[in-house]
């Protein structure tokens, strides 16, 4: 077999996917005609495997064709994508899934030798080998460009030795749709954040200047970026909530970025997000 993604049946099904998943993985997407979310999968699930060159394949089974199949592996709800590795399945998920999802999914089960480098690095880290870690990063992102874990842990690197410009530059070449893209996204605005407190001068004087006048919108602002590199990160919001509510416009609308970076920062699951994102819009509306 040398398509890396093809119709399989019953017949063909022990060769072409058990046997082949022994040298690489093999995602079986579990499909029907009449099926809506699995018409919106089908083409992603093909372009995002062949995008890894021959790493992984990709199985099409037609449920309404191969009724036994489907029973074999307990489908029930469409679609139904399975990764098999070794002769086992060893992940899967139901219903249309975005592609980032997809494709870490698949990077769990790759075996690289960048990822053995990254491995390396960390234990390297965690010693407090700092440079090694970073030549060995370096070689690894050599070797292997387009892993994006490599690529996040190099600007992590960067941006804890301040070295901001090199890290929002290795962040800017992360694919949005890669599985460390929302991680990306937090480590920029981190960066952000920390940049603009540079700059923000004492928190007491700022804190000063909004008693003296309570719409003093810059002083709130620089309070706010303080605020956020001391963890005190539901007072920053609510400083950039207030300057939205003296002035939306301040600053290119500054009180809205912060708190959408924030919200990145953050991370969708933080017990801050979506109470502060509710209150955002109805500031906003």
């Amino acid at each position: 077999m040398t398509n890396v993604v093809f119709d399989a049946s019953e017949q063909t099904f022990a060769q072409d996917v058990i046997q082949a998943s022994m040298t690489q993985p093999v995602l079986v997407d579990f499909w029907a005609s009449w099926c809506q979310p699995c018409q919106v999968l089908k083409p992603l699930l093909k372009r995002v495997v062949e995008s890894y060159n021959g790493e992984v394949r990709l199985a099409y089974v037609d449920t309404d064709v191969e009724q036994n199949l489907a029973a074999q592996f307990g489908i029930r709800s469409l679609p139904t994508v399975m990764l098999i590795k070794g002769g086992q399945v060893v992940d899967q998920f139901m219903g249309a899934q975005p592609e980032s999802a997809i494709r870490s999914l698949i990077d769990k089960h790759l075996v690289r030798e960048s990822d053995l480098m990254l491995h390396q690095a960390m234990s390297l880290l965690e010693q407090g080998h700092e440079a090694e870690a970073m030549e060995l990063l370096r070689l690894a992102h050599e070797l292997d460009p387009k892993n994006s874990a490599v690529l996040f842990a190099l600007a992590r690197l960067a941006a804890h030795a301040e070295k901001f410009d090199d890290a929002l530059s290795i962040l800017g070449s992360i694919p949005d749709n890669a599985a460390e893209a929302a991680k990306a996204r937090e480590l920029r605005a981190q960066i952000h954040f920390t940049q603009q407190a540079q700059h923000a001068g004492n928190a007491e004087e700022l804190l000063a200047r909004i008693e003296a006048n309570p719409t003093d919108c810059e002083a709130r602002e620089k309070l706010a970026t303080l605020l956020i590199t001391q963890g005190q990160y539901e007072a920053a919001l609510q400083q950039f909530l207030e300057i939205m509510r003296i002035d939306r416009a301040y600053n290119e609308a500054a009180g809205r970025k912060g708190m959408i970076q924030i919200f990145e920062m953050l991370g969708e699951s933080h017990p801050l997000t979506l109470p502060y994102r509710r209150k955002m819009f109805g500031m906003l509306h």
